[in-house]
């Protein structure tokens, strides 16, 4: 995940709730195991489920899951059609303005 990434995925977590500390506390503990030469993704799990309490195991689950989630949106998520999408729209807009402003005169 590289700078831009992070910040965006920290923002995002933020306005779910979670605060900045508690975000970039747990993103940095997971790099940590991330970066044990070997780490293959069943042992990067069995690192992070021995440092949770039985009880949270669930919630733990639960993360996995929307964290899939969230990664299956990314993959399909057609950015090209968004982004044309966003600029269709701007557009619209400034032609809107554009057009309110020769009708009313120019803006003082």
């Amino acid at each position: 995940m590289d700078h831009d990434e992070h910040e965006d995925f920290q923002t995002f977590l933020c306005k779910a709730g979670f605060e900045g500390d508690e975000v970039l506390d747990v993103v940095y503990e997971l790099q940590s195991y991330r970066t044990i030469p070997g780490t293959t993704l069943k042992k990067y799990i069995n690192r992070v489920l021995a440092t949770i309490e039985e009880e949270q195991r669930s919630a733990f689950l639960k993360g996995i899951i929307v964290g899939t989630a969230l990664h299956k949106h990314m993959e399909t998520c057609d950015l090209e059609e968004h982004i044309n999408s966003e600029v269709a729209r701007r557009l619209k807009e400034i032609l809107s303005e554009l057009n309110s402003d020769r009708k009313n005169g120019p803006k003082p």
